[in-house]
């Protein structure tokens, strides 16, 4: 099951009110996934994951994402691996941002 709270738009207001704690995150080109990241808590935070990307630190595919949204998880891996996996079973591939890494 994908992500399914509210999407915002990926920019520097937004992304620095995302929740300060652990979970996963979609990144979107329009209405599009192009990645699905996890943070697993700690410093390493969704909001920390977000403005790593939007600064451009994690590439070029990722900052010109449009908008985001993101959900808590208890188990951030566990919860990456599945939303990937979906995406897998119904579009035959990974987000294009998330190709190279598997």
């Amino acid at each position: 099951m994908p992500i399914t709270t509210a999407m915002y738009s990926f920019d520097e207001t937004n992304v620095n009110n995302a929740p300060d704690k652990a979970g996963v995150y979609a990144l979107y080109d329009g209405s599009t996934v192009i990645y699905y990241g996890r943070a697993q808590g700690g410093t390493v935070t969704i909001r920390s994951r977000l403005q790593s990307h939007l600064s451009g630190s994690e590439g070029s595919c990722t900052k010109s994402a449009t908008n985001f949204n993101s959900e808590l998880a208890s188990n951030p891996i566990t919860r990456e691996e599945e939303l990937l996996i979906s995406h897998k079973r119904a579009y035959g591939k990974l987000p294009r941002c998330n190709e190279r890494v598997g």
